[in-house]
């Protein structure tokens, strides 16, 4: 009997939450993946239907492993936390993606893990200080991810901030980000703004209202290690 000896696991969490035309494209493109082992887990957040029939259409596919529907949008840390409770168990890393980008490169991955070390490394940096990686397409050890999860008392930007200091305050890691990527993946980001986004999730979202000189304290240790290209 052969063995074929695969890379290790990723397990790719995607959060859904209406914008149906981004969600499709990021799906779809996704099927462009060369690496070899892989799982795709998608989280709705209560989207109108049809984002919900795209995704099941999607899980029809087999363009994602799992789906789980939600009945209420309960936002990005929670619902990021939510989704890690589905990942198989030889999961070795957990890579948080958002659901408005687009794959152009089949080798996304690999490059991403070819240049992993222990800790955290993504495509997209945010460049106001605290320099840090953004969260669009983040990639994380998965022992790191199950030890800390995102902190659910912040939201969004500042959750995956959050989670950031303190794996470097807590662990012997590094964080990496690749500044220049639009060539192997696309963040539509404020584009897509508006199918994310409303004015009741606004209000109920915590820690948003934090001062930067707050978050800058978080950070003891800056080893963010920028890398302008692959």
């Amino acid at each position: 009997m052969t063995v074929t000896n695969r890379s290790p696991k990723v397990s790719i969490l995607i959060l859904t939450y209406n914008a149906p035309k981004y969600v499709y494209k990021t799906l779809k493109s996704l099927q462009l993946t060369s690496y070899d082992n892989y799982e795709i887990i998608v989280l709705d957040n209560g989207s109108r239907l049809f984002t919900k029939i795209i995704n099941t259409y999607a899980l029809s596919k087999k363009w994602i492993s799992k789906l789980v529907f939600l009945p209420k949008n309960i936002l990005f840390s929670p619902g990021n936390n939510e989704a890690f409770k589905n990942i198989s168990d030889d999961s070795k890393y957990t890579l948080l993606l958002n659901s408005d980008v687009e794959i152009k490169d089949s080798n996304w991955l690999n490059k991403l893990i070819g240049i992993h070390e222990f800790g955290a490394t993504a495509y997209g940096m945010c460049i106001n200080k605290p320099i840090r990686a953004d969260g669009y397409c983040f990639l994380v050890d998965t022992e790191l991810y199950r030890k800390y999860k995102l902190d659910e008392e912040f939201e969004w930007w500042w959750g995956l901030t959050r989670f950031q200091a303190e794996i470097l305050e807590k662990e012997n890691c590094k964080i990496k980000v690749v500044k220049n990527h639009d060539h192997i993946l696309v963040h539509f980001g404020g584009a897509s703004r508006k199918g994310f986004f409303n004015t009741k999730d606004l209000q109920s979202a915590k820690g948003l209202d934090l001062a930067v000189e707050e978050v800058k304290s978080w950070f003891s240790k800056t080893e963010i290690e920028i890398i302008d290209s692959l």
